[in-house]
This record gives C-alpha cells, structure tokens and sequence, in this order.
C-alpha cells in the first residue's frame, strides 16, 4: 500500500502561502514592496474593517503590461533576477516570485494595470490561484490590486486573526517601515474610508519621522551620516538615519528600525551595535529610538534566507558591527547631551486604532503639567571605535567600547566653579556661563569620576589581590547553586575561588580593583550583583569596574564640604562621557534661564 503522495497543486500553494502570508500585514507588506520596484512616487492603501473586508493598494509606477499580468501570478515568476548570481547586485525588495501567487491562492483578487509603454490598461480577475476574467480597460499608468475574502478557503488560517485593533495595528507597523525609509515616496493609509497616517513625499526622513511618531520624538533625534572605505576588507559602508538622545529611550526595541539597503531587516547584529554605540549611556535594558540604514555592496549579505525576507547574513559582521557602533558613538560625541528640564512630556505619539485617538506622553492639553527633560542641540567633535567578531548570532564583544574609547576633542560640562550648593544631602547645584542652573547628582557624578580613573589605572586588565585571609561565606542554597554556575566566568573576572568538599566555597583573592574598597563581609553581594547579571564576560568585566567606582564613591544623603563639591564638579568635567553614570543614569540636567524666567512670567 502506498504512503507517500504528490500532493495537488492547490494545497501546495495554500501551504507555500503561509510562508508568506500569515495576516493582512502581510499582504500590505508584499504590494507596498511591488510598488516601490515598480518606481513608484505615491502609494495609497485602503482597509476596509483592518483589511477583513478588503485591502487595496494602488501606485504610481510603472504597471505591468497586458503580456506579463496573469504570468505575474504564476509561481516564481519575477522580473527582479534571471539567475541565482543575480542576488550578488540586487536592488530591489522583491525577487522570489512567490508573493503575487501566494496572495492570490487565498483570496479573492483583483488588479488593474496599466505599463507606461501601453495605451490601454488589464484587468484581471483570481480567485484562490484560478483566473476567472481577463480583459482590457481604460485606465492611468500604474497598478490597483485589491485583495478580499482573505483565508475564504483557509478556515483554520482565517480564525487565527485577531481584534479589528490588532490587525490594524500590525498593518500600521508594515506601512511605517517602508514611510520612513523611502521619504521621496508619498505614503498614504486609508481605513474605513479615514485617512490616518501619511508622509509627504518631500524626501525629508525627518519630516516622515514627525508625521509618524510626532514633533517631541523628532526634536531629541540626532542625524548621523557615515561612510567607510576600506580597500583591505574590500567593501565600502555608509550609514544614515537618526538615533535618540538618551533621554528619549524606551524599555523596548520596537522604535529600533534597523535597513540594509533600504530593505527593513530584523538584524540582532545590528540592534547590538547600535547600544553598544550608547555604551553606559542607556541602562542595560533600555533601548534608543533608532531610525538606520545601512548601504552595503549586495555581494556582502545573503538575503536568500526566508521568504518573508526579513533575515539577511552578513559576509563579515565583524566589520559591520565595529562601523556601527563606531559611527553611533560618534554623533552620540558630537551631541550636546545635558538633559534640560521642561513643561511638557516627551513621548512618541501613535494612532489608537481602537479609540481613534492619539496615545503618547500626557501634556499640558490635558489640564495636567507634565515634566520631562529634553537634551539640547549643539555640535561638538570626537571620534569613537567600536568591535565585533565573527559570529553574526553569537557576536563575543571586546570590552574597548567606541563610547568608552578615548576622544580627542571631549565636550567639558559649562558649570563655574562658584557659587555651589548642596540640596537633599544628594544634589550639586551650581550655575552656567550662560545663567543656567545645573544639577549634579553628587553619587552618579562621582561614580563616573572613579570609574574612568579605574579604568585609566588599569586599563581593563584583570589583576588579582590575595586576601590575607581566605574567606569562606555563609551561602544559602540559591547563592550556591549561583557560585556552581558561574566559576568560570569569576575567575576570569578576577576571584580565586574554589569548592570545598561540605559544600561550600573558600574566596582566596579577590580582583584589584576590589582592594581597600569591598569589605570581606560585602563580598557576597558584590558577587551575587556580578552573576545575577547575566551578561557575558566582557561586559561582566565593565560591571566589574563600575561596581567598585560605585562602592568608593560617596553615596546620596551625605553632606558634602564646599572643597567636596568642587572635586566632584571639576573631576566630572574631565571625564571621557560626563553625561552618565557606567550604569547609565544620568549625572546632570540643567534647568535653562529661559525655562526659569518663563515660570516667574518675566517672559
């Protein structure tokens, strides 16, 4: 008896089709990437009920001729490449021909064409891969596909869609990753007949940013334009787009948006990059609104990796990571970073698809002051390194970090060193040239100051002190299981340590950096806080040092001699990234004159 058959046409296209499309996003995603390789100038999508009821895309490209549209829906069919050595020069988002036919075998199908070389348009009409009608018809140069009954044939597919919001919401994410990335282009997304999120087509990125998320995101924004050509690796870089301040940083990656040649990729060699760039500028999990793209010879990256063509392999990531975090740090130096204390709320403001309102941070419109901080613009001047190594998934990071690196031109905090004033036995406040107040957070600031002294002491080597007498700690049966799990990584961090045969573990040195510094009885802790972490070892290193700036550092709610203050106030001027704290918590903001006379309504 027979148990392996072929399997009909129909069900292989329903089951290749799931490779593509798994929602209505999806279908948006495929005819917005058609239109853009068809030339397009303006794209308009239409929803009807979060694409349930139908979606309609229609552009301004190209079109299809009569001789090529029914072809178009026949699998693997593509005008994008000839060959497979053709995806060593592709320039286009499309070219494995299985998205027009994978559409079509689930739905109900409709497209109206026109090729700027004809003077009469085609439509055509499918419904679950079958052609139904062909026919000419008068229209302008450019293509309608109109997509409905979407998983009619499908009914376990079609019960896996979710709420009217969701969907709606996942659409808006596939229309905001093309908006952005193609700026010259004019987006326009219609639901329910409403318009509700659109670019101008003006070739701003910035002005499609403030259209999509708002002028608050926008003003904390700083452009970055990199380029790096390097005849020994054999392949030039160039990187632009936007990344955040720290200020405005989200405990997600959702507003990372990461290209590779104008295609949106979903690229953990690059997020990595992009906070290895803002080092201890961010906390451990906090992310920056980033908004990148990379431009790489296409002979560097492997794009063949799924049909969704979200996932692409670098040649050498290596080099990629080390030219991004580079070029992150970089204009993260060039950027006036001291937070400014204002009266409004800073947040990015995206359509509630289900209230029909805009959600973001609360302001002053809602009866409420809201305050936040905001960094001010002004330009400065560094340069930055940063490193990767060969494995794009599991990529060991070298403990030189380009935000860490040394920098030529620093930008020294404006604060006199009179008058200071101590408030909250915690806070440092003092005065700008310009009649600014600025306050420093007395244990952040000097957690920074001892931290790059440490660092410049010892420049990251990993040396041992020998206790004078070893230490043998009362551990509880998690901190034990902790200490088994990780003796490795504390003996390259610089702990002599070993198990003893009842169970517990004797602590004969401990790093240098510790000495004088970390009492026996804290060493628990402090060890506890090195492997609860969870990061690898070079970053465990970094911690490392930053554990021992933050334990000889004075701590907030200590009174401070005017002498103190001053060392604190100087010492942070002369520090490498003045602005944090090697945690990531800021050391400074500043409350402006303007902001000030503005309260007591002297403006």
């Amino acid at each position: 008896m027979r148990h392996i058959f072929v399997l009909e046409e129909q069900t292989i296209g329903k089951i290749a089709a799931g490779e593509v499309v798994d929602r209505p996003a999806s279908v948006v995603k495929e005819l917005i990437e058609n239109s853009i390789d068809a030339g397009c100038r303006h794209v308009v999508v239409e929803l009807g009920d979060s694409g349930r009821d139908y979606i309609r895309v229609t552009d301004d490209g190209c079109g299809i001729s009569s001789e090529d549209v029914e072809l178009a829906f026949q699998k693997h069919a593509t005008s994008k490449i000839r060959r497979i050595e053709d995806l060593l020069t592709l320039n286009t988002l499309g070219f494995r021909g299985e998205a027009l036919p994978s559409i079509a075998a689930v739905s109900r199908l409709t497209v109206s064409t026109r090729h700027e070389s004809e003077d009469f348009g085609t439509y055509l009409s499918i419904e679950g891969g079958e052609v139904r009608d062909k026919r000419r018809i008068t229209r302008t140069v450019g293509t309608t596909v109109e997509v409905k009954s979407l998983f009619y044939n499908l009914p376990a597919r079609l019960g896996m869609i979710k709420s009217r919001a969701t969907e709606l919401r996942h659409i808006m994410d596939e229309f905001t990753v093309y908006a952005l990335i193609y700026p010259e282009i004019k987006f326009e997304l219609f639901h329910d007949e409403r318009l509700i999120l659109g670019t101008s087509g003006n070739g701003k990125m910035l002005d499609a940013i403030v259209r999509t998320f708002g002028s608050s995101v926008a003003k904390e924004l700083i452009e970055l334009r990199e380029r790096e050509s390097d005849s020994d690796k054999g392949f030039d870089l160039y990187l632009y787009g936007f990344v955040s301040k720290p200020v405005a940083s989200y405990s997600t990656r959702k507003y990372i948006f990461t290209y590779v040649n104008r295609r949106f990729i979903r690229s953990e060699l690059m997020i990595r990059a992009i906070k290895r760039g803002y080092k201890s500028l961010l906390p451990k999990n906090v992310y920056p609104f980033a908004i990148l793209s990379l431009q790489i010879e296409p002979s560097e990256i492997n794009v063949n990796i799924h049909p969704k063509k979200r996932e692409i392999r670098f040649l050498h990531p290596e080099g990629v990571f080390q030219f991004i975090a580079t070029s992150v740090s970089t204009a993260l130096r060039r950027a006036d970073l001291i937070p400014e204390v204002i009266e409004r709320g800073v947040g990015i403001r995206r359509w509630d698809s289900g209230s029909g309102r805009e959600e973001g941070g609360k302001g002053k419109e809602e009866g409420a002051e809201a305050v936040g901080v905001q960094s001010s613009f002004t330009s400065g001047s560094g340069t930055g390194s940063g490193t990767g190594s060969e494995s794009e998934s599991e990529l060991e990071l070298e403990s030189e970090s380009g935000a860490e690196a040394g920098a030529e031109a620093r930008q020294e905090i404006d604060i006199l060193p009179a008058p200071l004033y101590q408030v909250l036995d915690s806070y440092i406040i003092g005065q700008s040239k310009s009649g600014d107040v600025i306050m420093i957070d007395q244990h952040a600031a000097a957690e920074r100051i001892n931290y790059e002294k440490l660092i410049a002491r010892y420049g990251r080597r990993i040396e041992k002190q020998a206790l004078l007498r070893p230490y043998v700690p009362e551990l509880s049966p998690n901190q034990l299981v902790l200490l088994r799990e990780s003796e490795q990584a504390l003996r390259d961090m610089g702990f002599d340590i070993e198990p003893l045969g009842d169970g517990s573990y004797v602590i004969r040195a401990i790093p240098v950096v510790f000495h004088g510094i970390v009492r026996a009885e804290e060493l628990m802790d402090t060890i506890q806080q090195l492997i609860e972490d969870r990061r690898r070892v070079e970053e465990r290193i970094e911690l490392l040092f930053a554990t021992a700036a933050c334990k000889a550092s004075v701590k907030a709610g200590e009174k401070l001699s005017y002498e103190s203050m001053r060392a604190i106030v100087e010492g942070l001027k002369h520090t490498k990234i003045p602005y944090t704290c090697p945690h990531g918590r800021p050391t400074v903001i500043r409350l402006t004159r303007k902001e000030i006379e503005k309260r007591f309504k002297r403006r």
